[in-house]
Order: C-alpha cells, then sequence, then structure tokens
C-alpha cells in the first residue's frame, strides 16, 4: 500500500497499479487497495478496470460519498450517462446520511443532471435544495425541467402540477406561464422550448425502473419565499409544511392516503375525508379554532395517519391551552423527521407554561441540537452530540431553576426571530474561529450568556487586531467582552491565543491551565481536556501541566491516550535527568497498562523504558527482573531476550543465557526467519567468539541451511576451541563432520581424527 501511494504520488500509475493489485492478492476485498487500484487505474486511462474496481468497492463501502463520486467520474468517461448519474446521485445521498456539508451533495445532484438530464430524482433534489434555501430561480427552473420530464413520458396531470409548484414561488414567469399554456392545449413543442433545452427521453419513467414517482412532488413550498428569504421560527416553518401537506393530498390517489386500521370510527371515502380536511384548513386559516379542532378530531376518528394533521390539531390545542391534549398530537408528529424540529420546540412551549421547566429544557435543548448539528462539519457532530447529551443533566443536576429558565427564554427568544437561521450560520462561524484547535462550542454556550451578539463581535474584533498585529487592541476588545460575560471561557481562551501570538508563552500556558481547571470544574472534561493539549503545545516539557492531562483522560475513560502521555511524562523526566522520578511514573504507567488496548502492548513498551534506566544505572539484578516480565509478556521480543542473555552472561550463568537464545531462534525457525538468526549467532558470536554452545549453533545454523564454506570455517574454529578446552571426544565427533563435508585438505584432518584416536585409545 506505501508503494502504491508513492508511485501515485510520483503519477507513476503503472507502478501503482502493480502495487495495489499485489495488496489486492494478499486482501482481495480490502476497502483503501480497491479506492487506491480504481484511482491509479482511472488516471491511467484504463477505465474499464477503474470501474471494476470502484464498483467493488462501493459494495464494500457503500456509505462512503468520495467512492460513489468516483465511480460516477469513471461511468461518465464510458458514456454511461444513466448510470453515471445513478452514482452521483448515490454519493449526495451518502453525503446527507453523514451530516456533511449539503453543499457537496448540491455539486453531485448537478453533475448527475449534467450527464443525464433526465435523471428525474436529481431535479427533485436539486428543487427542494434550492426552495429551501429561498433560490427562487433555480427552484423554478427545476420544477420546469420536471414538468418537461413528466410531458415528454405522457404524464400530462404531473407536468401541470410541477408548473403549479413553480408559479406558487413565482407567479408571473413568463417561461412557466408558456409552458403551462403549452400542456393544457398541447403545443407540445413550444412547451420543450420553454424549458430552455432540458433533455429528453421518450420513456425516462419506464427506464428508471418505475412508473410516476407522486413524491417528487412532496414539495414545501410557501409563496412568501418569493418576497423575502426571512422565515419565522420552528414552529411556523412546520405549520406551513403541514398546511401544504394537507393541501396537496387533495391530489393524492386512494390508496397512497395513510391511514391506521383499525379505524376508530367507519372508514371514510377519499371524497369525505378530503371535505373534512377541506373544512379543517378553512376553519383554521379564519381562526374559527373549535370549529378546526372539530374538523381535525373527526379526521383522526376516520383512522387517517398524518403528521399534518396531528401538528396541526397540536397547535390548535395549544392555542386553547390544552396542554395535555397537544402534547399527545405531537408526540405522534415528532417522530416524522420533516416535523421533528417543530414538534419539539412546540412540546417544550407547552411544558414551559406548565412549569415544568425540566421537561421544557430537554426539548428546546434537543432543537438547539438539531439546529446547531445541521451547521458543523461531520468531525465536529461527535463532540456536539455529546455536549448536549450532558446539557440538559447539567443544568437538572445542579438544580439551577433559574438559569435553566434564562436559557429557555434566550433560546425561545433567539429561534423565534425572523432570519434566525442567517444567525445561526453566522454564530457557528463565529464559534468555530473561536474554538480554533479546541473542541467544537455550541450554540448553547453562547445562548447562556446575556448579550451573546456583541460579545462574539468582541471576539471576532479580537481576533482581527491579533491578525495585524495589534495585540493590545486585541486584549482590550477581549476585557471589553468579559465585562458582558466574564464567565464565558471562549473568551479567555482567545485570551490566551493573544499571548501566545504575542510570544508570552509562561502567561499563555498558565492562562489555558485557569481555563482547562474552570472546564474541569463545570464537569466539561473534553475542553478541559483541550486546553491542556493547547499548553502542551507550547511547553511540552511542563510536567505539571502532563500530569493533570493524564488525570482527565483517565476519569474520561481515554486510557490508550493517558498511557501515551504517561510515557511522555516519564521521557520528560527521564531528559531532565531525574531518573528516580522518571522510574516512579513508568511504574505508574505500569499499573494502568492492563486497562490500555492489547494491540498497543503498554505494558511492554513500559518495561522497556524501565530496563533502560536499570541497564543505564547499572543495576543489573533490578534490570534483568524487568527484561524477565517482558520476556514473559512478548516471548517474541527479540531486545528483551537478547538483553537477558548478556545479563545472564554477566551474573556468570551461561546455561540461562543459552536458553534464552533457544528460545528466540526456535521462534524465528517456526516463522522461517532464517537471515535473522544468522545476524543473531554472528553478532553473538562476534562478541564472545571462544563460546563453544554459540558457536556450536552458528555451525549448525550453516549446516542447515547448506552453507558448507561457512560451516567448514566455523567447524574448524569449533574443533579448536574443543580441543583447548580438552574436550577430545566432542572435537573428534567434530572433525568427523568436517571429513564428512570433503573439505580440499581433509587428509590433514584424517590425520588429526587418527592422531586424537590413538591418543584416546580408540
Amino acid at each position: 500500500m506505501r508503494a502504491g501511494a508513492n508511485a501515485a504520488w510520483d503519477r507513476d500509475w503503472d507502478q501503482a497499479i502493480a502495487a495495489y493489485r499485489r495488496a489486492l492478492a494478499e486482501f482481495p476485498r480490502d476497502v483503501n487497495a480497491l479506492a487506491g487500484l480504481g484511482m491509479a487505474c482511472y488516471s491511467a486511462g484504463q477505465f474499464q478496470a477503474a470501474l471494476d474496481a470502484y464498483r467493488e468497492v462501493t459494495t464494500l463501502d457503500s456509505d462512503d460519498p468520495v467512492l460513489h463520486e468516483r465511480l460516477g467520474k469513471t461511468w461518465e468517461q464510458l458514456d454511461q450517462g444513466k448510470q453515471a448519474a445513478e452514482a452521483y446521485l448515490a454519493s449526495a445521498e451518502a453525503y446527507l446520511s453523514q451530516e456533511r456539508a449539503p453543499d457537496l451533495a448540491l455539486k453531485r445532484w448537478q453533475d448527475a443532471v449534467r450527464v443525464w438530464p433526465d435523471c428525474l430524482r436529481a431535479h427533485a433534489k436539486l428543487f427542494h435544495y434550492y426552495q429551501r434555501r429561498g433560490q427562487v430561480k433555480e427552484a423554478v427552473q427545476e420544477c420546469l425541467a420536471l414538468a418537461s420530464i413528466y410531458s415528454a413520458d405522457g404524464e400530462t396531470d404531473y407536468a401541470v402540477q410541477a408548473c403549479q409548484y413553480a408559479l406558487k414561488l413565482a407567479p408571473h414567469d413568463s417561461d412557466v406561464l408558456a409552458m403551462l399554456d403549452s400542456l393544457r392545449y398541447g403545443e407540445h413543442s413550444t412547451a420543450e422550448e420553454g424549458a430552455e433545452g432540458f433533455g429528453r427521453d421518450t420513456g425516462i419513467l419506464t427506464a428508471m425502473g418505475e412508473q410516476v414517482d407522486t413524491t417528487l412532488l412532496d414539495f414545501d413550498v410557501s409563496p412568501a419565499v418569493e418576497s423575502s428569504g426571512e422565515r419565522g421560527g420552528p414552529i411556523e416553518i412546520t405549520r406551513q409544511k403541514a398546511l401544504s401537506d394537507l393541501a396537496e393530498s387533495f391530489f393524492e390517489e386512494d390508496d397512497a392516503l395513510p391511514v391506521l386500521e383499525p379505524a376508530t370510527a367507519p372508514r371514510l371515502g377519499k371524497a369525505e375525508i378530503d371535505g373534512l380536511i377541506g373544512r379543517a384548513l378553512e376553519f383554521q386559516t379564519r381562526g374559527e379554532i373549535e370549529e378546526a379542532i372539530d374538523a381535525y378530531e373527526s379526521v383522526l376518528k376516520a383512522g387517517v395517519n398524518q403528521p399534518a394533521v396531528n401538528f396541526n390539531l397540536g397547535l390548535l390545542y395549544q392555542e386553547k391551552l390544552r396542554f395535555e391534549d397537544a402534547l399527545g398530537q405531537f408526540q405522534y408528529a415528532v417522530s416524522h423527521p420533516e416535523y421533528t424540529l417543530g414538534s419539539h420546540f412546540a412540546m417544550g412551549e407547552c411544558f414551559r407554561a406548565r412549569g415544568r421547566i425540566d421537561d421544557a429544557l430537554e426539548h428546546f435543548i434537543e432543537v438547539l441540537k438539531i439546529v446547531d448539528l445541521a451547521t458543523v462539519r461531520r468531525e465536529q457532530a461527535d463532540d456536539l452530540i455529546q455536549l448536549y447529551e450532558s446539557l440538559a443533566d447539567s443544568y437538572i443536576a445542579k438544580g439551577e431553576r433559574e438559569q435553566a429558565l434564562d436559557f429557555t427564554n434566550s433560546l425561545v427568544e433567539f429561534l423565534s426571530e425572523k432570519g434566525w437561521e442567517d444567525k445561526v450560520v453566522q454564530a457557528r462561524r463565529r464559534l468555530d474561529e473561536l474554538a480554533q484547535e479546541g473542541p467544537t462550542l455550541s450554540l448553547a454556550e453562547m445562548l447562556a450568556i446575556q448579550d451573546s451578539e456583541r460579545v462574539l463581535e468582541s471576539t471576532a474584533l479580537a481576533q482581527e487586531y491579533a491578525k495585524r498585529d495589534m495585540f493590545y487592541a486585541a486584549l482590550e476588545e477581549c476585557y471589553y467582552a468579559l465585562d458582558s460575560a466574564p464567565v464565558y471561557l471562549p473568551i479567555h481562551r482567545q485570551m490566551a491565543q493573544v499571548l501566545v501570538d504575542m510570544g508570552k508563552m509562561d502567561a499563555a500556558v498558565a492562562k489555558f491551565v485557569v481555563i482547562a481547571d474552570a472546564y474541569r470544574m463545570r464537569g466539561n472534561v473534553r475542553q478541559a481536556t483541550a486546553m491542556c493539549q493547547r499548553a502542551l503545545k507550547h511547553a511540552p516539557m511542563n510536567t505539571a501541566v502532563r500530569a493533570k492531562l493524564i488525570d482527565l483522560l483517565i476519569s474520561h475513560g481515554q486510557i490508550d491516550e493517558a498511557l501515551r502521555h504517561y510515557i511522555i511524562l516519564g521521557d520528560s523526566h527521564y531528559q531532565l535527568a531525574q531518573m528516580d522520578r522518571a522510574r516512579e511514573i513508568y511504574q505508574e504507567a505500569l499499573l494502568l497498562a492492563p486497562r490500555g488496548s492489547p494491540e498497543h502492548q503498554w505494558g511492554v513498551r513500559i518495561l522497556h523504558k524501565m530496563g533502560d534506566i536499570d541497564m543505564q544505572r547499572v543495576d543489573w539484578r533490578r534490570a534483568m527482573e524487568v527484561y524477565e516480565q517482558i520476556r514473559e509478556l512478548a516471548p517474541d521480543d527479540e531486545r528483551a531476550r537478547l538483553t537477558l542473555m548478556d545479563l545472564y552472561y554477566r551474573f556468570d550463568e551461561p546455561e540461562r543465557a543459552v536458553v534464552e537464545l533457544d528460545g528466540l531462534l526456535k521462534i524465528y525457525r517456526d516463522r522461517g526467519k532464517t537471515p535473522r538468526i544468522f545476524a543473531i549467532l554472528e553478532d553473538a558470536v562476534g562478541e564472545r567468539p571462544d563460546d563453544i554452545p554459540l558457536r556450536t549453533r552458528l555451525t549448525q545454523a550453516h549446516l542447515d541451511a547448506g552453507n558448507v564454506e561457512q560451516a567448514l570455517e566455523h567447524l574448524d574454529a569449533l574443533g579448536d576451541l574443543q580441543l583447548e578446552a580438552g574436550r577430545y571426544e566432542d572435537a573428534q565427533a567434530t572433525i568427523r563432520v568436517i571429513i564428512a563435508l570433503r573439505p580440499p585438505n581433509v587428509e590433514v584432518y584424517q590425520q588429526l581424527l587418527d592422531q586424537l584416536g590413538e591418543q584416546s585409545g580408540n
């Protein structure tokens, strides 16, 4: 994989392809290898091979939008527009499901209609996107495209309906009116010209493997979009959606109307239900609340299951102060995604009106979480979710009823203002700039302070001053913000960053540590951890801060990260020549090591650190105990085995040293690591050339490998050592082996063997 990546970096596609294919030969279903192969083949112009790779990898990882996008590009190169469009649609859906930026999904929908202009689903997605953002002109063009596609397939009624939706957005648009007239009077060619070149393909819906898809006409259209980009709060937005859905239900087929079984009353026909819904809408728009409630209740009794009915009825109950009844209706509607936000907000208002602040807070925080998550990147979402999950519990656990009430009031006021969505986006941008390297900041933190808008403006201005090296002006702005929000910690974080920019590292580190302590006292361990990490970035040798960070990580259950910092802390003391303290730190870490992930082998790594200290301090007995522990934890640890062998020799225990060596050699022999066996034995013999057991093992290794010349060399030396040691029988056995290998001077060895035989009487 590394070879493939390096070759791809050098644009050597043939080498990259070869490397990735070798990787796939070992792991045929490896996602990264398949993706790499697809990329390399595509870049090399081998589009069919790239297609095969991308098709396979998207079956293994269907959630990766980038892979679907690459598949679409490959289909596009092969002039397969429909398949390319389907891949781009899959990419867009993956972006949305992962809560990534909707702009990325937009690009894929645009790609889909570019390569296959009659892609019905892509045009519908584009319409929804443009309509929700008030881009009237673009939304109208997508309506025209949908109308043109439906018309080309002979579905004139649905084409007319699409044009009618366009007229709700732009009542006087000439292109829409022209197409609508042509559809009504059968002037199909005129309609096509009015659509300004949208592609046609007879039988488009059939080609998509489906008949008319009426769900694509489920538009959330509000005439107000044309006149103003501002919208009301979540309840008003959802109410408009409910009214629109009920109005559109008149156009649905009988079997398309959701019905609960069994109904509490005899099931009514479609016409009767439409009549009830029509009366309910009329009463509701005229402000006749009781009559509207009666009509909606009759709809529910007929067994109709529509969240729009539940939501509207809940609003009417709420208006009549029937809060329990309202909550019951909102409970039904909240499970439907398009009604979730408005239902949570309405439920929060009901609970707040009844004085149940804790319950109200739970729903309002859910509203804020939904709104906030829609503004962040995917990698920020996990941080944000954890913040909101603990927020309500934090207020409740501390019994801060007044603070909770103030918070809910601020939230309701903020989300009830016109243009609140734009303010949310602006606030998110400023919060992200303020967060910098730390975890994501939430809108909830901002709403918890008074005059939050002015505070964020001051911090943004402080950042701008700092960018221009106007550091004292930046600090002054921070102090100005602190007048309004003295305990809003992001302001203090900004001050610490200004101190960093000024080069005042000691003051900045001290500030980060104080902020970390404040976050810890508030129970926000993630932010406290981030602040300690920021401090260590600028003062890596600050052992007190690192010890504080370790405690935070352990309390948060991040054991692997805590152990990593334990090792760094021990290394810091080691570099400061504080050997005793370093070993104490490693000993503490060793107690924590069993809780870490096994694949990191924390115990082995820490024991090696302790062993190094003992060896440097010539505390060999203690070092031997450490390396024996390593040997038990990791029998194949070469460094531990060889160090133990050396220590045993130092303590004049050669038998134990050889046993340690044999254990390591056996492991390598079983794994086929012959070159490593030779390297170890050569080094051992080089250090102790007169050691007969070591020389014997090296000789045997060469014999096993068929290295006759090297074997003869070591056999000759081995025989000399045996003779010098008076081990004549061993020497005779060695000489016989030499003779069996038939060296050039075999006669000399034969004579020596004969002489030894005469001396020994054999």
